[in-house]
């Protein structure tokens, strides 16, 4: 072959590694692209690449072309564990150029068919001098690659290098936004939470998961260290694997953590304006990201709002529940007490009228007023408990709309609802209640689990049943393999204690839709209404 058509080729090659590198939306499948393509058009036999992650200190992943089944056989593990040469240069900063290896180290401990592989060469890949990997190739026989072969080698190496750093820099950018935006649907789940042990224990459970971390927990530092709340997960990744080195200065492990035994990175933040710490740990070495702290902020700031949130709501209804009282003392004092008093008065005067003079019509009198003034005082106490009751099926639809409201506001949640224009008065507040609770629950889920954007809620009743209808456009889920959580099972206990059904239909990506039939007899009327009867002159004003 001449020089000129060598020189055309691995033009060529260059070209065909550049719009694969350039057209990658997959950097792995690209990876494993342009090694074949190296291989063919270098006439090699095999090419792997380590691939290193920086912030982490340790090899992350692994791709590889046509490896002889000594390096191949159970998934690389020859090429995923122990020392070699050319990851040891390149951890301890030697390895600055693309250089001939004349014995590899893998290839030499490595058991089974090498089909005649003895030495690789090996190309740092590096952008901007920042240490990305490490590119091999192979081929049978004992002759060093040539000085033109390992210049062309560097410059493949540098255009995977940029690649690789590009695709990570995406990748991460890509990973934080989808987080950022988890992060914000639990706040808003977080801030309709009205118990702080709720939202301790959701916000570990939900930031292991969004976050990906083996174990959160939430500590209260007040007096001494204590947890409050945790989660702890299974591992369900493989440990990434790294190049072991031999010195014990350079030693990648840590020590135990508070959560996990296993050898583990760990993260702390403190919960703004409160006496809590978030304590975030995975089993992975170095495994948290400068974005992974933004991310705990962000979360803690979340986790903050929400307390602050329920403070304010305790403080209010506690504040709501003095003013109740100085309204219903100052109403009992300036009437039902007055008119006690003003009975007691009379009592008196007629006691001892009547011991003086029997006969006397003023005792007559004294007795009506007595009757007057206790009768009042009866009517204003039945005023007075009845304003301290739940709300009368009359205004519970009225209740019921401002809540969906509050909750557009709070949430950007859209509804499309339909209810009847008014309830019967005679239904029983109790079953109201309940049937509110379940529309709460409900309605909890579709925002905590369900990620949706709308909700269709109709209500409606006829003489026998009343029917539910809750639809959103959630994620949904697969009633089979999901096991039902404390909401799901809140929401059966509820409708069977009203005597009813409920039928719950979900899938994955389609929503969910729940339809539950309540029977109006006994729960929420005993029996039919009946006419008011008319009522004499006497029993008006006994």
């Amino acid at each position: 072959m001449t020089a000129m058509s060598m020189s055309a080729e691995r033009i060529h090659l260059l070209k065909n590694i550049a719009e694969a590198l350039n057209e990658a939306t997959d950097i792995d499948t690209t990876v494993t692209r342009l090694l074949n393509l190296t291989v063919h058009s270098l006439g090699l036999q095999t090419a792997w690449i380590f691939r290193y992650d920086p912030a982490r200190l340790y090899f992350v992943e692994m791709g590889a072309s046509g490896l002889p089944p000594a390096l191949a056989n159970n998934d690389a593990h020859a090429l995923k564990v122990g020392w070699c040469e050319c990851q040891d240069r390149f951890v301890r900063g030697r390895l600055h150029t693309a250089v001939n290896i004349v014995r590899c180290s893998r290839l030499r401990d490595a058991s089974g068919d090498k089909q005649g592989l003895v030495f690789h060469a090996s190309v740092p890949l590096r952008s901007h001098e920042k240490p990305l990997g490490i590119l091999n190739v192979a081929s049978a026989g004992k002759k060093p690659f040539s000085a033109d072969t390992l210049s062309l080698l560097r410059i493949i190496g540098y255009q995977v290098a940029v690649a690789l750093d590009r695709s990570t820099l995406l990748l991460e950018q890509s990973r934080y936004a989808g987080r950022l935006r988890a992060l914000a649907n639990l706040a808003n789940h977080l801030i309709l939470t009205m118990d702080t042990n709720d939202i301790l224990n959701q916000a570990c459970q939900q930031l292991a998961h969004i976050l990906d971390y083996d174990a959160v927990a939430i500590f209260n530092t007040y007096d001494t260290m204590t947890l409050v709340a945790q989660c702890v997960r299974d591992s369900t990744y493989e440990m990434a694997y790294r190049y072991d080195q031999n010195d014990s200065d350079k030693n990648l492990s840590s020590p135990p953590g508070l959560l996990i035994s296993d050898d583990v990175s760990g993260l702390w933040q403190e919960i703004p304006q409160t006496p809590y710490r978030i304590r975030a740990e995975s089993r992975q070495i170095r495994a948290f990201h400068p974005f992974d702290r933004d991310l705990l902020i962000t979360a803690a700031w979340h986790i903050a709002a929400a307390l602050e949130n329920v403070r304010v709501y305790e403080k209010s209804r506690q504040e709501a529940q003095q003013r109740e009282r100085r309204v219903l003392a100052a109403t009992l004092h300036d009437s039902v007490n007055q008119r006690l008093f003003s009975a007691q008065l009379l009592t008196r005067s007629a006691a001892v009228l009547w011991k003086t003079e029997p006969e006397h019509p003023k005792i007559e009198e004294f007795l009506q007023r007595i009757s007057t003034q206790l009768v009042q005082s009866q009517i204003e106490m039945r005023q007075l408990i009845g304003a301290l009751r739940p709300p009368s099926a009359a205004k519970w639809i009225n209740q019921l709309k401002n809540d969906l409201s509050h909750l557009t506001m709070a949430t950007g949640l859209h509804f499309d609802i339909s209810l009847p224009d008014q309830i019967p008065t005679w239904w029983n507040r109790e079953a109201l209640y309940i049937l509110k609770g379940i529309i709460d629950e409900s309605l909890h889920n579709t925002l905590q689990h369900g990620q949706a954007h709308h909700v269709q809620l109709h209500l409606s009743y006829d003489d026998q049943n009343l029917y539910l209808h809750i639809e959103d456009d959630g994620k949904g889920f697969d009633p089979a393999a999901t096991e039902p959580g404390y909401g799901s099972r809140t929401i059966h206990e509820r409708v069977l204690s009203l005597g009813g059904q409920i039928y719950i239909h979900s899938q994955p990506e389609s929503g969910t839709r729940i339809m539950v039939t309540l029977p109006l007899q006994p729960y929420f009327y005993s029996s039919p209404p009946q006419e008011p009867k008319e009522t004499s002159h006497h029993e008006k004003n006994p």
